[in-house]
């Protein structure tokens, strides 16, 4: 089943389209486990009060989710006389990112990078819409295995994430549902963000 060309196929116009994209999307949503959205804010939470770094690992479209989620627990979150998040995305180096992609291969992209910063006590935030990425998983066996915390974010049917990361947040979703999975991580990153910059007396206005 390919829930998105269902839906195409079914509403035949661009209104009709949307408001079901839309419904869809609530029911997605819906499938979200509280809970577990509420673990990955403690482990935040947990890795920011320890004076330790967080880094997002992410391909494509959920790369630049992570690139967001960077920005809005970064230095959105910035409260005077108070530590900032240390959090960075390493999706966004491209220099980087082509240099062991080109001598290395792409599926090291991320764990070379980790091989640099990485300390114990740190936080891997992995998305991944499959839960296969190869690039993904080393770095999270890497990040286990040198004593950092990993979180997994997830859609289809989880993959080998959703074993593989400490905590893990599956989106349940079709084989055509990359938008609707990467918007459901957005959303858990505003989540994670807002949580806890307003705990530190951010507030969410300007």
């Amino acid at each position: 089943m390919h829930a998105l060309r269902t839906l195409f196929d079914r509403t035949g116009k661009p209104g009709a389209y949307s408001t079901q994209f839309l419904q869809h999307m609530g029911q997605t949503l819906a499938k979200i486990d509280g809970e577990k959205v509420g673990q990955v804010v403690e482990a935040v939470a947990s890795t920011h009060a320890a004076g330790k770094a967080i880094y997002v690992i992410a391909n494509g479209g959920s790369a630049a989710v992570g690139s967001h989620f960077v920005n809005d627990l970064g230095v959105n979150c910035l409260v005077p006389g108070k530590p900032g998040f240390r959090v960075f995305c390493l999706a966004d180096n491209v220099e980087a990112i082509t240099a062991v992609a080109n001598d290395s291969g792409y599926e090291n992209i991320f764990l070379y990078q980790l091989r640099c910063v990485l300390q114990p006590g740190d936080l891997v935030l992995a998305m991944s819409v499959s839960g296969n990425s190869p690039n993904i998983l080393k770095a999270v066996e890497y990040a286990k295995g040198n004593g950092a915390k990993t979180v997994g974010l997830c859609g289809f049917d989880g993959g080998k994430l959703q074993q593989a990361a400490d905590v893990t947040v599956h989106i349940p979703s079709t084989k055509d549902e990359y938008g609707p999975v990467e918007d459901a991580f957005s959303v858990i990153c505003h989540i994670v963000s807002g949580y806890l910059a307003m705990s530190i007396g951010r507030p969410l206005h300007h």
